[in-house]
């Protein structure tokens, strides 16, 4: 998956390149505890992680349970690091990363990055959804039934986390009568076009795939309720960091 295709006039309008806004968002990223998407060989390979901690010149990040991966940001030309704050994207890319003492688990070491995008182009906030009380979806294929954790959500659509790799989800193609399970709200029935497709490590070294959906032909209804339910989520997020 190409995920750093971004164009000359988007990179102009959005670009940080100011170090203190830099270490700004950067700290943001770390006190939210946002999962970042470091990808390695184009984006072939990709892992999960998080932002341990920085200074002025560096960014420490939490090693991948799977070696191999490790040793890819560590061998690759560069790695990419994707995620997303309050809704907006945010990307950057450091030079391989190396290996660090820090604890039991050690740490990987990526230079302080001189420029990040914070792409704010989105039309609908895109809520990260507890892991606490996860929100679902339930995808009937020819394959036969896949059970998808919702890891955002928004008015347009869901990403998914599927953890059965015998099934996949065709890019470009729709389900209909999905079943998405909202906390607090119930089921309702949605029908989803697969926009993106990719695999990639859990920070527990397990292999999944993470598919971007649209919704199509939404309820107005229901997309009221999914409205209310992003903004009491993130209030609530918001009152555990006050």
């Amino acid at each position: 998956m190409k995920i750093n295709l971004v164009e000359r006039a988007e990179r102009e309008r959005y670009l940080v390149h100011r170090p203190e806004e830099v270490r700004h968002l950067l700290r943001e990223i770390m006190m939210d505890r946002c999962l970042l998407t470091a990808s390695a060989d184009g984006g072939r390979h990709s892992v999960l992680t998080t932002i341990v901690d920085f200074d002025t010149r560096s960014v420490l990040f939490d090693p991948s349970p799977d070696e191999a991966m490790n040793n890819r940001l560590c061998s690759c030309r560069e790695v990419l690091f994707v995620t997303s704050h309050s809704g907006v994207r945010i990307q950057f890319t450091t030079p391989p990363l190396r290996r660090v003492r820090l604890g039991q688990a050690g740490a990987l070491r990526g230079a302080m990055p001189t420029e990040v995008l914070r792409l704010q182009r989105r039309a609908s906030y895109r809520l990260v959804t507890p892991l606490a009380n996860p929100v679902t979806c339930h995808i009937t294929t020819e394959q036969g039934l896949i059970d998808a954790t919702v890891v955002d959500l928004s008015v347009g659509g869901v990403g998914l986390l599927s953890h059965r790799r015998d099934l996949t989800l065709q890019v470009g193609r729709m389900y209909r009568d999905c079943r998405l399970n909202v906390p607090n709200l119930g089921q309702f029935t949605v029908n989803l076009i697969v926009r993106n497709s990719y695999e990639t490590t859990l920070r527990n070294g397990r292999r999944t795939q993470r598919v971007g959906c649209q919704f199509i032909d939404l309820p107005s209804g229901l997309e009221a309720k999914l409205q209310r339910y992003i903004i009491e989520a993130e209030r609530a997020r918001r009152k555990r960091y006050i």
